[in-house]
């Protein structure tokens, strides 16, 4: 999926504006333009498997790219330049990863901090492939906060595939996510929350700051918590000044809670804990698409300035950074799990933006989405040419599905089909300009770029842009 503009971003998120953007030229100059995506399954649906979005061409002959090819640096050439520009700690990003150390990442397969991938073995996490679940998003915060090692295996939501059997022999009801710890199957996020919370972290102090039951208002807050999501789910799904009103009541509950405490931004004022990563996911995918949907800016700091001070508190936490996701993501990947998001027409701006003016050339300020701040341009730039650069092989046969067709049998989440193929003889097509992308993301130019009719080359690409998923990518 690719993820929406603002002036400034993290690495994931401005790098990924940025490859959306080259690929945007590229196909506007090289390749038939084709239309601007439209929402998802934006209306709720009485049917779920019900899909309103088609990204697919219909076969047609590869065009002759041999003029163009001479044109282009080839791969090696590219990470040649990419390796000058490079700071050490980004020389390092693949292996680090790999070993389980460094930033946390969503790309992590093993986090192992401080000590050895050893000790990773007491806790195994199965999470969703495309992070997209927000109950193993709390988890996966809480195991970074407290840095207890641990593995990662990755299984589909049931909205973008099926399970593996060793996933379903721990968990036969197939709900994500599941922990292994210690051999103990914890088949629940909250089960495997309170076990965390009992198990030693790299420190004390921060185990302790995080349990919030010595507080008297933590039982209050998580209950507050589970009312906002009521409340929010019912507005987002339904329709009406009831569920719009009941919203907003339950939403200044907690603008009176962060303002009342002045000794900092968090719920527990100073005090980072438990139930700041509690309420994470759905408030930030309430805002996402409240705003998408509704209308709605909970990002207002006019209107809700105590909530808007615990996300820039928030936004500060490497755990966060990690996982947070962009509004272009969460208004797709809702709608297949619930069933559907009713749209009104005061948010008719708002999806213009994140389905297609927030990712324009040249890229657009003042839109919705608040500015991610916490990385600086030609980071981000080096970001993005990174990922093209490491399997271009792999990526060029995912975006070749794009002249092709849906996978069978089909899932309700058409931007994360595990079952499409890839139409094979469009992947040089496809290569040629990854190549010329990552020669304009790293400064080089990649040289002219004659004009070369293919409807079938731009939905490859299309299909690509539309599936740069944040934070996944």
């Amino acid at each position: 999926m690719k993820p929406a503009m603002v002036g400034k971003h993290n690495a994931r998120r401005l790098g990924l504006a940025m490859t959306c953007c080259a690929f945007a030229y590229l196909r506007s100059v090289f390749v038939l333009p084709v239309g601007k995506p439209q929402a998802a399954i934006s209306r709720r649906c009485a049917t779920r498997g019900l899909v309103t979005r088609r990204f697919f061409g219909s076969g047609g002959t590869p065009p002759d790219l041999k003029e163009v090819a001479d044109a282009v640096p080839s791969w090696e050439e590219l990470r040649s330049k990419l390796q000058t520009l490079q700071t050490d700690e980004e020389k390092a990003f693949r292996n680090d990863l790999a070993e389980g150390k460094g930033p946390p990442h969503a790309m992590a397969n093993l986090r192992v901090f401080d000590q050895d991938a050893a000790a990773a073995g007491r806790i195994t996490l199965y999470r969703d492939s495309a992070s997209w679940c927000p109950y193993c998003h709390k988890v996966w915060m809480l195991l970074e906060e407290k840095q207890i090692p641990y593995n990662v295996k990755r299984v589909n939501m049931a909205c973008y595939g099926d399970k593996p059997a060793e996933f379903l022999a721990l968990q036969p009801g197939g709900q994500i996510p599941v922990a292994v710890m210690d051999g103990q199957v914890l088949g629940s996020s909250d089960e495997i929350i309170q076990k965390l919370l009992r198990s030693a972290g790299a420190s004390s102090e921060v185990d302790s700051e995080l349990d919030p039951f010595d507080h008297p208002q933590s039982v209050s807050l998580l209950r507050l918590e589970r009312q906002l999501f009521s409340a929010w789910l019912q507005w987002l799904c339904g329709s009406g000044s009831g569920a719009r009103n009941a919203f907003e009541q339950t939403l200044q509950q907690v603008e009176d809670v962060l303002e009342s405490d002045v000794s900092g931004p968090y719920f527990l004022g100073e005090r980072f804990s438990l139930i700041d990563i509690m309420y994470t996911p759905f408030l930030e995918r309430a805002v996402a698409s409240l705003a998408y949907f509704k209308g709605f800016d909970i990002r207002d700091r006019s209107e809700y300035p105590a909530i808007n001070a615990w996300f820039d508190a928030m936004e500060t936490r490497p755990s966060y950074r990690a996982t947070k996701s962009d509004y272009y993501t969460h208004a797709h990947d809702l709608p297949p799990q619930l069933g559907g998001c009713t749209e009104e027409g005061a948010g008719a701006q708002a999806r213009a933006d994140v389905d297609g003016g927030a990712w324009e050339w040249p890229l657009k300020a003042g839109l919705i989405e608040p500015d991610w701040t916490w990385i600086s341009v030609p980071e981000a730039r080096r970001e993005a040419a990174e990922r093209l650069c490491y399997k271009p092989d792999a990526v060029a046969r995912f975006a070749a599905r794009g002249a092709a067709g849906p996978g069978f049998p089909p899932v309700w989440a058409e931007l994360a089909d595990p079952n499409a193929a890839p139409a094979e003889e469009w992947i040089p097509g496809v290569d040629l300009l990854m190549r010329h992308t990552v020669s304009q993301l790293l400064g080089e130019g990649g040289g002219p770029v004659p004009a070369v009719r293919s409807e079938e080359l731009a939905k490859c690409i299309e299909y690509l842009q539309n599936r740069v998923g944040v934070p996944r990518d």
